[in-house]
């Protein structure tokens, strides 16, 4: 059985002074990366202290179940991408017109 896979999944941890109007968002920004990043899942979670607390921190969830029912670990995913990632975290706009409208 081949082990190696991509990561398909990310946990995103909100810098901390930034947590309350992430969360009151969650929802949204999780649809957000998915858009911006299709085939990708993202959950936003309150882990801490994790990373930068001034900066979206981005974990790859890293393992996954073969067919064997044995854990094994992705490939990891390139620098840039997680930067990518973490830029469209921070361009992110938590009270957007755009869903306000009715």
């Amino acid at each position: 059985m081949a082990t190696e896979k991509e990561v398909l999944e990310f946990i995103i941890v909100p810098p901390y002074t930034r947590r309350a109007e992430i969360f009151a968002a969650k929802e949204r920004m999780e649809a957000y990366l998915g858009n911006r990043f299709p085939g990708y899942s993202f959950k936003v979670a309150r882990l801490g202290p994790v990373g930068d607390d001034d900066d979206f921190c981005v974990l790859p969830v890293m393992n996954f179940l073969g067919d064997d029912g044995r854990s094994y670990m992705c490939s990891e995913p390139k620098s840039w991408f997680v930067g990518d990632i973490a830029a469209s975290c921070r361009s992110f706009a938590v009270s957007s017109a755009h869903y306000c409208n009715a």
